[in-house]
């Protein structure tokens, strides 16, 4: 976090995409609280950024949700970038940058899911549309049961999307589609927790550009390259 706020300018850095898992163990406070530590210094310094929920941020007995208690609406609702919500926050949906991200989160993809993200990008048709979940591709580069269910119902007919983002699966994976000619989707896993020093602080930094979307991926925290940075390439 720190290493975003003061990189910002030099890095050219405006937005962070969060694909879930904001704590390890739910009902152990402490790690909410050091979580929510963590996303203020960005607040505090006016940096936008997103989440959403991922399984290991939910409580599988109780009725209360921390998830709710720190990263629900009533945390963004007052952000500029901040758009719209679904269930206080599983899912919602930001404008930055010219783009539109839209993020569902440990909620699966039913009908409810799905129909309020195919609104969002239907009022949005004119902005490039990143989607961000937790459950999406696989570390085998196949999409999970759920995540092509999204691919069928939202990213297939909605042709301004164009990046789709997620975790959940351990290691890193990309899937290019083309679901009409013309048109390229890309997909891709980012899940480095398997990593020695608890994923070793490996982000991926996305660059567009006329031609693509540029993709480096940096540990600022071991002040490490891992790999060479490559370009997604529209056509």
């Amino acid at each position: 976090m720190n290493w975003l706020v003061n990189s910002r300018r030099t890095e050219r850095l405006s937005y962070l995409v969060h694909t879930g898992d904001l704590v390890h163990n739910p009902d152990q406070f402490s790690q909410w609280e050091r979580t929510d530590r963590a996303f203020q210094k960005l607040e505090t310094h006016g940096f936008s950024y997103g989440v959403l929920p991922g399984n290991h941020d939910f409580i599988e007995y109780g009725s209360h949700q921390p998830y709710y208690q720190f990263f629900g609406a009533h945390r963004f609702k007052s952000k500029p970038y901040y758009k719209g919500s679904f269930l206080d926050n599983c899912g919602h949906y930001d404008t930055a940058g010219g783009k539109v991200f839209i993020y569902m989160g440990w909620c699966k993809a039913g009908k409810g899911e799905l129909k309020w993200m195919n609104r969002v990008l239907k009022h949005h048709k004119d902005k490039e549309a990143v989607l961000a979940f937790h459950d999406y591709l696989t570390f085998k580069g196949t999409r999970s049961r759920n995540g092509e269910k999204i691919y069928r119902h939202v990213v297939v007919p909605n042709k301004n999307v164009k990046l789709v983002l997620s975790g959940h699966y351990y290691g890193t994976a990309m899937k290019m589609d083309i679901p009409q000619s013309g048109r390229i989707v890309f997909q891709m896993l980012s899940n480095y927790q398997s990593f020695s020093k608890g994923g070793g602080g490996y982000l991926k930094i996305f660059t567009w550009n006329p031609s693509g979307i540029r993709v480096r991926t940096y540990s600022p925290y071991l002040n490490k390259e891992r790999g060479k940075p490559f370009e997604l390439k529209y056509e």
